[in-house]
């Protein structure tokens, strides 16, 4: 009897414990539902929103909304995107990669903000147009003032004056809205490098824009704080504080602030970090990151399934209006010019 009641409690205890595993089982597959259901839900909310952005009006005689300025710009620029991914992807990805290091010292301290390199021809903007103003006029250098000039959205920032010198960066002085581009080198690049450079560089003036820091010895901790050029504090609303906080603020101060380091040093902080960079150049500090997205923002088709970090920061400039409608405006530009010069320049 005492042992037929002991199986029977058992049996008991065994139904009691599957009715709690099945309790428990169907408690998980209901919890696991609302997750699934939250996640679908998140999903389209983000979907709807995204949906509600592209679809806003734009204030632009070229396009009605922000998705037709993106679309618009793709098939604008379907002819020739081809031709520079190709480039940008066989020299530009590893390119400068001496720039800002141990080695290359000597180098910047004579060619940064370079005055004293004698000029090999200088334009200057006079009444909406460039003219020569010193030097001997070379039809190659005409035309990439030309370019500059149609191409430098002069609502935003402005450049003055193009100089032409040998042995130089290309690079801007945004102080002084002045473009330094390597006379000796334009010849070689052409059209398959120049233009993306260009594009970089205007994606310096734009970014770091006087309008958009103070020069101070202090910063908030939630704004981009440059040590290197006196003292930048970027203002919260600027492109320059909203990429860093999206993309730098966990970097080391070696890297945040640009210090010089070997090109070992380099090459090491990219490979491991190669996802997280469009190019070796990007990782030299937040100004080049950006400039260097900018310009595959500019320059290559919009991509709706980005995979890696490098990708979202190309696709971080479509969250701005602007920067789409100008991008369309530049693409029309080129493909303007190029179908009725059969050449950019």
């Amino acid at each position: 009897m005492l042992k037929r009641s002991v199986i029977v409690g058992l049996a008991a205890i065994l139904v009691l414990l599957v009715g709690c595993e099945k309790e428990e089982q169907a408690d998980a597959d209901t919890n696991a539902d609302l997750m699934e259901k939250e996640m679908v839900e998140e999903a389209e909310k983000v979907e709807t929103a995204a949906d509600e952005y592209w679809s806003q009006a734009i204030d632009s005689e070229l396009c009605q909304t922000i998705r037709e300025c993106r679309d618009l710009g793709d098939e604008y620029g379907s002819e020739f995107f081809y031709d520079f991914i190709g480039g940008l992807n066989a020299s530009n990805r590893m390119s400068n990669i001496n720039a800002y290091t141990e080695e290359d010292k000597s180098v910047l301290a004579t060619n940064t903000w370079v005055e004293e390199v004698p000029i090999v021809a200088r334009y200057e903007l006079r009444e909406d147009e460039f003219f020569l103003t010193e030097g001997e006029e070379e039809s190659m250098f005409t035309g990439i003032a030309d370019l500059v000039l149609d191409i430098f959205n002069r609502n935003r920032i402005n450049v003055k004056m193009v100089d032409f010198q040998e042995d130089i960066y290309m690079h801007v002085n945004t102080y002084e809205d002045k473009l330094y581009i390597p006379s000796n080198l334009v010849k070689q690049w052409l059209q398959s490098y120049t233009l993306p450079i260009l594009v970089h560089e205007y994606g310096h003036l734009v970014s770091w824009n006087e309008a958009d820091f103070v020069i101070s010895d202090t910063c908030p901790a939630e704004q981009f704080y440059y040590k290197p050029y006196g003292g930048e504090c970027y203002n919260p609303d600027s492109y320059m504080n909203h990429f860093f906080q999206s993309y730098w603020k966990n970097y080391e101060e070696q890297w945040l602030q640009g210090g010089y380091v070997s090109v070992e040093d380099r090459i090491a902080f990219y490979e491991e970090q190669k996802e997280s960079f469009i190019t070796i150049y990007a990782s030299v500090n937040p100004y080049e990151d950006i400039a260097e997205s900018f310009k595959f923002f500019m320059l290559t088709p919009y991509n709706n399934d980005p995979q890696t970090v490098a990708d979202e920061k190309v696709n971080f400039f479509y969250q701005f209006p602007e920067l789409v409608e100008y991008r369309t405006f530049v693409i029309k530009t080129l493909k303007d010019r190029k179908d009725e010069m059969l050449s950019f320049w």
